[in-house]
């Protein structure tokens, strides 16, 4: 059974590693960058995602086999990022659509509407994550009475 907690959690840990990552491709890194996300390879893209989700899900196992075996509330952490999953899903799959949507309606030049929505989305998703960190850890430590 702990093996099993060992890779849900180690799975969790990774997706949510991989949004940072997402976030900082379509965000952070055109300013740094000379080519742009947008026009590279969806494919490439998508299997530099793929193996870099495979290393830090084995990563994140290894740290999980740690602190399984040096803390004594483990299942509350698994618990935490297991109940984390599901709605990190839907905030980083819902937050691009609402940036779009919003910087539709306000800007018409492509170029920055497109640079726009790419700023909006990830503080939306910022803060939507916040929240739903905030509710989860509600769930899994109950506030005291």
């Amino acid at each position: 059974m702990i093996i099993l907690k060992i890779i849900a959690c180690a799975f969790s840990m990774s997706f949510y590693l991989m949004c940072v990552s997402s976030l900082a491709d379509f965000v952070i890194e055109p300013f740094f960058y000379t080519s742009s996300v947008w026009d590279d390879d969806p494919l490439d893209w998508l299997q530099k995602k793929f193996a870099y989700f495979l290393f830090l899900w084995i990563f994140s196992c290894g740290i999980c086999a740690i602190l399984a075996a040096k803390l004594k509330d483990f299942g509350k952490l698994t618990d935490f990022f297991v109940n984390l999953f599901l709605p990190t899903a839907a905030v980083w799959m819902l937050s691009p659509f609402l940036g779009m949507m919003i910087v539709a309606l306000i800007v018409s030049d492509l170029h920055l509407a497109r640079f726009y929505s790419s700023l909006l989305s990830a503080l939306i998703f910022i803060v939507l994550f916040m929240i739903v960190v905030a509710e989860v850890l509600k769930q899994i430590y109950p506030p005291k009475s």
